[in-house]
């Protein structure tokens, strides 16, 4: 009972962590968004400017299909990449010595995005505005976190126009001119990353993905969108097209492995243990016959002799549940790194562990309880 209870108490822990990380909000949408990796020839495409007008073109024409909402593209998926990408240091403006304050400064994703990606993945703008198709001077939209992190008495309308430096001190000014909320990497337990949009033209990179919400599910569009990227280019690979839900659902993968194999463990330990306390009150009934026949010819009732044979059944199952409890807590501890808003002591998973251990326990006593209760006295005297 200690073993199956600690097991299936980090199972419930595994589980309502993944709930959690299911229902989080990542700060861009899920639901009816339609993935297009992108991998322009860098031979037809070798300059930036042929490359932003690559972009620029097809998402107008994807735009334009219908049950398409917004379409947009960006260098790294935040669903996809997590963490990774292009980074770089940023520097204030006024920064002057590089040595002494690179260590100081935060590193930030530097993300290449065109105007429609914001609207297709739905991101919340906190102050400032979204990117245009052109824009005049070297701009950018960062997340809220970046903003506090580098303007931290500032509120959000007041960041908006500040400027700062990408990787080194003699850097061109960027300015910001858009603050948006912060999304969840693949990996939503992990930190918040800071994170810079910027215009897609003024960093043209050539490998891309498209966003594209839709009014309806986004699988039926695949097919209509692929014919669309070959209308324009035959020749340009397309590595995937995938639904953001599949996307998300690939980021957990691993988790959800986890959360089986423990499962699959926890309910052997569970099972185990049942038919464990199954089998010990078993004996003992079958040991006491005379006893109970006694008690029954003494004008013990029915209700009597099953109090007597689960209070004699439940005392050891309830010592090993509050053993077992004690332990997953200890596990948790352990687990502590793949749990995501909740604590290793969370009540909820605990209290719903220890409901189902009784239940079980309790029928696991019950049914040897109610054989002893229906015994006739005169047979059971003569027993043994």
């Amino acid at each position: 009972m200690a073993l199956g209870t600690a097991l299936l108490a980090s199972a419930g822990l595994l589980l309502h962590s993944f709930v959690n990380i299911m229902g989080a909000d990542r700060g861009y949408g899920v639901e009816r968004v339609l993935a297009v990796d992108l991998i322009p020839s860098s031979q037809r495409y070798s300059t930036g400017q042929l490359r932003a007008g690559f972009y620029r073109e097809l998402t107008g024409d994807i735009r334009a299909l219908p049950g398409v909402l917004a379409a947009g593209a960006i260098s790294e998926l935040p669903a996809a990449s997590g963490t990774s990408g292009a980074s770089q240091t940023i520097f204030y403006a006024t920064d002057t010595d590089f040595q002494s304050v690179v260590l100081q400064r935060p590193v930030a994703l530097i993300r290449s995005v065109t105007p429609g990606y914001f609207a297709a993945s739905r991101y919340g703008l906190r102050a400032g505005r979204f990117l245009t198709e052109q824009e005049p001077i070297p701009a950018a939209v960062i997340s809220e976190s970046l903003a506090r992190r580098l303007w931290p008495t500032e509120a959000l309308r007041g960041v908006v126009g500040r400027t700062f430096r990408e990787g080194d001190v003699t850097g061109a000014q960027v300015t910001v001119v858009g603050v948006v909320e912060d999304v969840r990497p693949a990996a939503v337990d992990r930190d918040l990353p800071p994170q810079i949009y910027r215009p897609h033209p003024q960093r043209a990179s050539g490998r891309m993905t498209v966003v594209v919400r839709t009014s309806q599910e986004p699988g039926a569009l695949a097919a209509t969108v692929r014919a669309a990227i070959r209308k324009m280019d035959p020749d340009v690979p397309i590595p995937a097209i995938r639904t953001m839900r599949e996307i998300v659902s690939a980021s957990v993968a691993q988790r959800r492995f986890q959360l089986v194999l423990t499962f699959l463990f926890a309910l052997v330990a569970l099972l185990l243990g049942a038919v464990g306390v199954y089998g010990v009150v078993s004996y003992s009934v079958a040991c006491r016959t005379r006893d109970i026949g006694l008690r029954i010819a003494l004008g013990a009732t029915r209700g009597d002799v099953m109090r007597w044979v689960l209070s004699h059944g439940m005392r050891p199952a309830l010592i090993g549940l509050a053993i077992g409890l004690g332990g997953a807590v200890t596990i948790a501890q352990a687990l502590r790194s793949l749990l995501f808003g909740i604590t290793p002591a969370d009540p909820l998973s605990l209290g719903a562990v220890g409901l189902v251990l009784l239940l079980t326990s309790s029928l696991a006593c019950y049914l040897p309880a109610h054989r002893a209760a229906r015994l006739d006295p005169m047979v059971a005297l003569r027993h043994g």
